[in-house]
């Protein structure tokens, strides 16, 4: 019920003290408020069911079967009952059956159905189908104990194997390579996707990119060897996320050069400022102006090289008092290393 009252609108809920939980208690679900519905416009329209049926869309049998199940002052009978059928298929599986399959997987978490199925039959003369196998390793929650061991220790293992150092903010501005900032944006051009690696000197803003056709860690190794031959200047420490492209491979390929590698706290993007904000530089000022963009590898890192070069030694930058970075890192040179 709602109305005027007093010059201001008030619903049935506000008007007497308590029922707002007393209509908490009564609460049903969507489906049950919707059978209502068929009710009470059942009701109110001369109680007609064919023309309630044909207004809801409903089937005639639908509509009885509810109506015969409601009753007045219950909303609960409106309620979808369970669904499970009385009677359940049981196992025929003798016990002593069971506890050998389930014996076998806790002693070899790793073996499927299939391969219990086949030590049955070898060692202990038990034919037993994959399907009865996986069952019987479902109802004793073993497949979902495996699952959750599995990717435990993968993140354990992601975890330890390489040490997740952080890097300071005071990093960022000692030398032109003291820092680092290398990160991944995804390109959709045409449907087909690519990886564009960003990497960014902190002190001097000399960035550079190159595009690949997937996001592996045997390519980010490719992108820092690559990445080590155009800067100007020694690489002493690499920034990146998490991503699994800066694991294995490229991690390795930094302990071989003798870099430090940092990561970023998980789901920190602020971390890495820097690269973060030369990626949404490239896809403003290339990628999104690029009337004639199409899906070659050869042709996005050609329009990529050409960028990076502009980007290095004819663009000004506000934060270098509007020098490149180039001429911000040769006119720092002589400050930092004595030329």
């Amino acid at each position: 019920m709602s109305g005027r009252y007093n010059g201001a609108y008030m619903k049935a809920h506000t008007i007497l003290p308590g029922a707002r939980r007393i209509t908490r208690i009564l609460d049903i679900s969507p489906d049950a408020s919707h059978r209502l519905k068929w009710l009470d416009w059942y009701r109110s329209h001369g109680s007609i069911a064919r023309l309630t049926c044909r207004h809801f869309g409903i089937s005639p049998d639908t509509f009885y079967r509810w109506k015969r199940r409601y009753q007045e002052k219950t909303l609960q009978t409106l309620e979808s009952h369970s669904r499970r059928p009385h009677h359940v298929r049981q196992c025929l599986c003798p016990d002593e059956t069971i506890a050998l399959v389930i014996r076998l997987r806790r002693e070899d978490m790793a073996a499927s159905k299939y391969k219990i199925r086949h030590i049955l039959l070898r060692d202990h003369a038990l034919t037993l189908s994959a399907s009865s196998i996986g069952r019987i390793l479902t109802r004793a929650g073993l497949i979902a104990a495996s699952q959750q061991i599995r990717s435990v220790k993968q993140k354990r293992r992601m975890r330890y194997l390489i040490p997740r150092l952080r890097a300071v903010p005071s990093m960022r501005y000692k030398t032109p390579g003291y820092l680092v900032q290398v990160d991944t944006k995804h390109l959709v051009i045409l449907g087909q996707t690519y990886y564009q690696f960003v990497a960014i000197d902190c002190y001097s803003k000399v960035g550079f990119s190159y595009v690949y056709t997937s996001g592996a860690s045997n390519h980010a190794a490719d992108f820092l060897d690559r990445m080590v031959g155009y800067f100007p200047f020694r690489i002493l420490a690499i920034q990146t996320d998490n991503g699994s492209e800066f694991l294995l491979h490229f991690h390795e390929a930094c302990k071989r050069r003798g870099i430090t590698h940092f990561f970023s706290h998980p789901k920190t993007p602020k971390d890495n400022p820097m690269v973060e904000r030369l990626i949404q530089t490239t896809v403003y000022e290339l990628w999104l102006f690029d009337e004639t963009l199409v899906g070659e590898i050869d042709y996005l890192n050609a329009r990529l090289a050409a960028w990076i070069g502009r980007y290095n030694t004819f663009r000004p930058h506000q934060s270098l008092h509007y020098l490149t970075p180039m001429e911000y890192f040769e006119k720092k040179r002589g400050e930092v290393y004595g030329m």
